[in-house]
C-alpha cells in the first residue's frame, strides 16, 4: 500500500491520540492506495481540492449482479436465500450475487490496523421518508467483499427522518448476515448472526474554526481492547467539539478487540455510498466528502 506520512495530523498525534495511546503510530492513506469500485461499472465522481474522494448518491437507479463478489466469494461462508414458496432455506448458493446501487473507493489489503481517523464533510439529507436508505461510510473490513465480514468505522444513513444528522461510530461482526440463517459456516449449518453496536455521536457545531462543516472523526481501541475512545476533533485546531467518548466494548466483539489490540486487524479501508432505493431529497444531493483518512498501528 502507497503511505504518506500525514501533514495536517500531527498536532492530533502528538496533543490528543499519543497522550492518550503513545503506542500508537498514525498514518494517511494517500489517494492512489484506493481503487474505485461501482458495481454498475459508472466513473467515479469529480472532486475539487481540498478533497480526495467525493461520494454522492449513485447515479446508477438499480443494483447490479457482481461476479468479482459472488456467492462463493468467501470459501469460509455459505449463502442462503428464503425461498417464500417453500418456506425454507435455499443454499448453498452460487454465481454472481445482486448488489445495491454502490459506489466505493477501496483500499489496498494491509495490517496491524488499530484505529481509524477520517476528515469529513457530509452535505445534504433526505426530505422525506419512503422506505430506503442511503448509507454513506468510511470503515474497515476483513473481508474483501463485505461478507460475513468483521468491521469498525464511522457512517450516516439519510432517510429523510431527523436521524439523518446524526454520525455513528460503529463496530460489527458477521456484516451483511441478516436475516438469520443468510451466512453459514462453509460445509456445516452453523447460521452466522450478524451482531452490531452502533454509537450516536453527539451533534456538531454547525461550523468548525474555518467555517465549514467538516470535521475530523477518529477512534481506536484502549485499555487493552476493553475500550473505544471516540472523539470529533475541528480539522484545524484539534480542538475536541464534546468530550471524548469511552464506551466498553460489547461482549460479542471482545475477543477480536483484544487480539486487534495486541496485533491490529488485517483487512481493508473502504469509503462506500450505497443506497437500497431512491432517496428522497431536495436541494443539494446527500454527499460525503473526504479530506483525509487514516489509520492506526
Amino acid at each position: 500500500m502507497l503511505y504518506k506520512i500525514a501533514v495536517l495530523f500531527p498536532a492530533v498525534i502528538g496533543l490528543t491520540l499519543l497522550a492518550q495511546s503513545p503506542q500508537l503510530s498514525w498514518t494517511e492513506l494517500n489517494v492512489q492506495s484506493f481503487s474505485f469500485v461501482s458495481f454498475a461499472n459508472v466513473p467515479a465522481p469529480t472532486v475539487l481540492p481540498p478533497y480526495e474522494f467525493s461520494l454522492p448518491d449513485p447515479e446508477q437507479q438499480q443494483g447490479a449482479s457482481s461476479e468479482i463478489c459472488n456467492a462463493r466469494e468467501n470459501p469460509n461462508v455459505d449463502l442462503y436465500r428464503w425461498d417464500p414458496g417453500r418456506r425454507a432455506w435455499a443454499g448453498p448458493l452460487e454465481g454472481p450475487v445482486y448488489r445495491s446501487p454502490t459506489d466505493s473507493f477501496v483500499g489496498t489489503f494491509a495490517t496491524g490496523r488499530k484505529g481509524i481517523a477520517a476528515h469529513l464533510l457530509f452535505t445534504g439529507k433526505g426530505s422525506s421518508y419512503n422506505g430506503n436508505s442511503l448509507a454513506q461510510a468510511v470503515f474497515f473490513h476483513d473481508e474483501p467483499c463485505y461478507r460475513a465480514s468483521t468491521e469498525f468505522g464511522f457512517f450516516r444513513y439519510v432517510k429523510g427522518l431527523p436521524a439523518d444528522d446524526i454520525v455513528y461510530f460503529y463496530y460489527e461482526i458477521n456484516a451483511n448476515c441478516t436475516p438469520s440463517g443468510k451466512c453459514r459456516t462453509h460445509g456445516t449449518s452453523q447460521v452466522l448472526n450478524d451482531q452490531q453496536e452502533a454509537v450516536p455521536l453527539p451533534p456538531q457545531p454547525g461550523f468548525n474554526s474555518r467555517g465549514g462543516a467538516d470535521w475530523l472523526y477518529v477512534a481506536y481501541l484502549i485499555n487493552g481492547g476493553a475500550q473505544w475512545r471516540i472523539e470529533v476533533l475541528d480539522p484545524y485546531t484539534f480542538a475536541d467539539i464534546f468530550p471524548p467518548l469511552t464506551p466498553a466494548v460489547k461482549d460479542f466483539f471482545a475477543r477480536t478487540a483484544s487480539d486487534y489490540d495486541w496485533g491490529g486487524a488485517n483487512g481493508y479501508i473502504t469509503a462506500t455510498s450505497t443506497r437500497s432505493g431512491t432517496v428522497l431529497y431536495s436541494g443539494e444531493a446527500p454527499t460525503m466528502k473526504i479530506v483525509n483518512i487514516f489509520v492506526a498501528k
